[in-house]
């Protein structure tokens, strides 16, 4: 399940949002369009406007599509505890796009990784896919509980390390749709069943809360 030569990478949006995705790629959040069901926290999307990424292709955090690389994120917790203003909806209604680092090289697309959020000054940076197994704290990611500590106060941040693909996904770099509930496997189906590229389509509660 952890392959640390090979990452997986995911990224959760809106349902709602997978036709337009599929269609277009999955966009860095400068270039979305207008009508995209929004679930993330606006002021630290504002943030990630002007914060530098210091690998790659540089420029800053906006100009690339966001993925972590574990389930269960503190941002996730954040819309399931109803912490994110901007957003009402349920966890049943958001699918994870899963790819993993070697589809995205194979694609011959720019990317950056970071140690911990993106949006942080303190995020360390690399390109290097090989770096891959240490620059990310893999014992953070595999933990259930990843709650910050009386002896280590970075677990939650580290956990929110992040794959930055630099301006677009391609939909045929996306390798699976994990979904909550069978139901949501069907809606998602209903979607890509007429595809070209129709990425295997899992349930898996457990990546969500």
């Amino acid at each position: 399940m952890w392959d640390t030569a090979d990452p997986r990478l995911l990224h959760f949006t809106h349902v709602e949002n997978l036709a337009g995705i599929a269609a277009t790629g999955l966009v860095a959040d400068c270039r979305k369009p207008s009508d995209t069901v929004e679930c993330a926290d606006l002021t630290i999307k504002e943030r990630r406007r002007t914060q530098a990424v210091r690998a790659g292709p540089g420029g800053v955090v906006a100009d690339y599509a966001p993925f972590y690389f574990a389930p269960r994120s503190p941002m996730l917790y954040r819309i399931h505890r109803g912490g994110v203003k901007t957003y009402s909806g349920r966890q049943e209604d958001l699918v994870y796009l899963v790819s993993r680092v070697s589809r995205v090289e194979g694609h011959g697309l720019a990317w950056a990784a970071t140690d911990r959020n993106a949006a942080l000054a303190t995020a360390k940076y690399t390109d290097q896919a090989a770096r891959l197994a240490t620059h990310v704290d893999w014992d953070v990611m595999r933990a259930q509980i990843w709650t910050n500590t009386p002896t280590d106060g970075s677990r939650r941040e580290r956990r929110l390390a992040e794959f930055l693909v630099h301006r677009v996904l391609p939909w045929t770099a996306v390798v699976g749709v994990v979904v909550r509930t069978p139901a949501m496997a069907q809606r998602v189906g209903s979607v890509t069943g007429g595809l070209a590229h129709r990425p295997d389509v899992a349930v898996l509660p457990g990546w969500y809360f």
